[in-house]
């Protein structure tokens, strides 16, 4: 019985994996393959609320606010701010934090200083952001997601699965990673992407990521190209996930 058990996990674990893998390869493709248009000039993204001494495009920011693509927002060390794309999700800035909102189709906006705390709604992948080379976007699209992407001064990035799971996608081709929640992995300021893990591991100046979930079973549904491109069921399990190159694939 014990063997069958264990012959069991490993085959759920396989599963995960293998679908993980497959989302992945998928997320990557849109981001790497950048089929949609550019944003227009001024196209309106979203809602910006901002609490204390923030600033957009040099000028201090109203409490409220329509963001467009190509705008800036900085927060002092007195401010923060949410911006929130309606049924899409939202970003939150802590104090210090410099974004600014992209023209480019594959990552809503590109974090340059601070940390930001992503939530990416079921069933949306608009919600992403540009950490360096790599972009960080939901890639189950079944499940709600959040991240914390912390810049350092010295140039290098945390990224924290809170919840769900997330993908590193590669802009340049380069090996990616997916992320469920409580794992934690770094990219170096020279752009080499780590290896995950888990909260407890993390040392205690990166983000500190919520206790993986029991989950029975989670629906999985990919979206790649033109239309849907897999749905399957599979196990939650623990582990660390493997690098997965989307040119292997």
């Amino acid at each position: 019985m014990e063997q069958i058990s264990c012959r069991r996990q490993s085959a759920k674990s396989w599963a995960l994996q293998l679908v993980l893998s497959l989302a992945l390869f998928c997320a990557a493709a849109t981001v790497m393959g950048a089929a949609a248009p550019p944003r227009q000039e001024h196209e309106a993204l979203g809602s910006l609320s901002t609490t204390g001494t923030v600033y957009i495009n040099g000028g201090p920011a109203p409490s409220e606010s329509t963001i467009f693509s190509g705008d800036a927002v900085l927060t002092s060390d007195t401010g923060s701010a949410t911006f929130t794309m309606s049924g899409k999700g939202s970003l939150k800035l802590a104090p210090d934090t410099h974004l600014v909102f992209s023209r480019d189709p594959r990552y809503l906006a590109e974090l340059t200083s601070g940390w930001v705390v992503m939530t990416s709604f079921a069933e949306a992948t608009e919600v992403s952001l540009k950490a360096g080379d790599f972009v960080i976007s939901a890639v189950i699209q079944t499940q709600q997601s959040s991240t914390r992407i912390e810049r350092t001064a010295l140039g290098s990035f945390t990224i924290a699965c809170l919840d769900g799971s997330i993908g590193v996608i590669p802009l340049h081709g380069v090996t990616g990673q997916v992320l469920r929640a409580g794992q934690t992995v770094g990219i170096s300021s020279t752009g080499a992407l780590g290896t995950p893990q888990e909260a407890s591991q993390a040392p205690e100046n990166q983000a500190t990521a919520q206790k993986k979930k029991p989950t029975a079973w989670i629906i999985l549904a990919l979206a790649g190209g033109g239309g849907a491109a897999a749905a399957a069921a599979i196990a939650a399990s623990g582990g660390h996930s493997n690098p997965i190159s989307p040119s292997s694939m």
